[in-house]
């Protein structure tokens, strides 16, 4: 109220400086018989600054000077000639008309506003989640170091698990068992399906191609998984180097450990010291090389829990619009009965770059008109997108559409025999989980 009433007492202000002008220059305060009335100047101000119920109040005050004016210099206050008619009508013309249009940008400015704060509200609960991830890495790191506060050099050890990515952890554990283990030729291999998977090795003069992936056998990185603790040749009671033709290496390792993951137990790879010379064949190069396995496997789920959240967060740049799949997530979770369009584009990390692209612009194409209708779109995983319908009984129809557009666009390409687009939808389910096994349920091939 008090706001109002401040627009009001500036736009009264205004007319009395323009009257104090019409005495001054035309001897004239109500510009009586002006076709181009200076009044309209005041009219518009209001209408612009303010919106339209001042620009009716400044129109109101503008009628009552231009008739004051007639009764002083005219001595009638019915305007009988056409110039006093035709600059009413302007006034209330322009009075009407700018303070409907400044009406409609306070409208959408505040509608602006709305989604900004919107999108504030969203960026909060991400920070926040990041710093709920974040504190968990700090307590892991402080409990690995806690663990070892009386032996300086495993705590170096826990320090250079603890900064590295995934990628990189492979190497660093060979690194730190020729540090600690004293091991001459050290590897490491992970378990992937019912395969042992090389992922890094250090001292080897070569890397057979046999040694690479080894299947299940009666060895001594088998014999470390299946019994579940660091173990030597004589817990198999066969030294190394009795198999003449060992292309695969299988028979020449000195220590394995299994590495284990932290929260379900299961093993998941191996720590392989190779070659090791004998003054350190002893119990404490047993227990160091288990500390590292243990070690490993918090460092690995830990770095690949920083890669899933990273991999949450990031959205496609080619797509206009497009959100990254955690706020995805946490949309439908808003707002149940929403309807669920997922389309999978399988093949297509396998592409080159700019067929990559290519893919991602047409379905960016056939995704916008969604968009323009208030759908949200967003990206669900490396090869597949979701878009979110404000109702869950669009979702059908919506598919159909983005099946018969993608077809038409896609047929054409040279490589759309290498990437297999599936597209599905879901009606209102109970939760993302659900709708989105219900849109791959069914998922229909473009």
């Amino acid at each position: 109220m008090t706001t109002r009433l401040n627009n009001l007492g500036s736009i009264l202000g205004s007319f009395v400086v323009m009257c104090l002008f019409g005495v001054a220059l035309a001897h004239n305060f109500a510009f009586i018989g002006y076709k181009l009335h200076p009044f309209l100047l005041c009219i518009a101000a209001a209408a612009i600054g303010y919106g339209l119920i001042e620009a009716l109040f400044a129109f109101v005050v503008a009628v009552a000077i231009y008739f004051l004016g007639l009764l002083v210099y005219n001595h009638d206050m019915l305007p009988a000639a056409d110039p006093h008619v035709y600059i009413i009508f302007s006034f209330v013309v322009t009075a009407v008309v700018l303070g409907m249009v400044q009406n409609s940008r306070f409208r959408q400015l505040l509608q602006t506003r709305s989604e900004l704060e919107e999108v504030r509200n969203e960026s909060e609960r991400l920070r926040q989640r990041l710093q709920v991830v974040n504190t968990a890495n700090q307590k892991l790191n402080e409990r690995i170091l806690g663990e070892v506060t009386t032996v300086q050099s495993f705590a170096d050890i826990a320090r250079r698990l603890s900064v590295l990515e995934e990628k990189d952890l492979y190497a660093a554990l060979c690194d730190l068992m020729v540090d600690f283990v004293h091991a001459q030729e050290a590897s490491v291999y992970m378990l992937q399906g019912e395969r042992l998977t090389l992922k890094a090795e250090k001292g080897w003069e070569n890397v057979p191609q046999e040694a690479r992936t080894l299947v299940r056998d009666r060895d001594l990185l088998w014999s470390a998984l299946d019994q579940r603790k660091v173990v030597t040749p004589l817990d198999l009671e066969k030294m190394p180097g009795q198999t003449v033709m060992d292309a695969a290496r299988r028979h020449n390792r000195l220590i394995c450990a299994p590495i284990f993951h932290p929260q379900s137990g299961e093993a998941t790879g191996v720590l392989s010291v190779d070659r090791l010379p004998f003054a350190h064949l002893h119990g404490n190069t047993l227990g160091m090389l288990g500390v590292i396995a243990k070690w490993a496997g918090d460092s690995l789920f830990n770095a690949s829990s920083f890669q899933e959240l990273s991999r949450q967060l990031v959205s496609d740049e080619l797509i206009p619009g497009c959100i990254p799949p955690i706020l995805v997530q946490d949309r439908f979770q808003q707002k149940p009965g929403q309807g669920l369009v997922v389309c999978q584009l399988q093949g297509l990390k396998s592409l080159e770059y700019a067929d990559q692209v290519w893919f991602r612009k047409t379905l960016s194409a056939v995704f916008q008109p969604l968009a323009q209708n208030g759908a949200n779109i967003g990206r669900a995983g490396e090869e597949a997108y979701a878009v979110l319908l404000p109702s869950g009984g669009q979702a059908a129809g919506v598919a159909e559409q983005v099946v018969g557009a993608l077809r038409s666009k896609v047929q054409g390409h040279p490589q759309a025999s290498r990437v297999s687009i599936f597209v599905g939808s879901s009606a209102a389910a109970d939760s993302y989980e659900n709708a989105w096994q219900q849109a791959l349920k069914s998922a229909q091939r473009c």
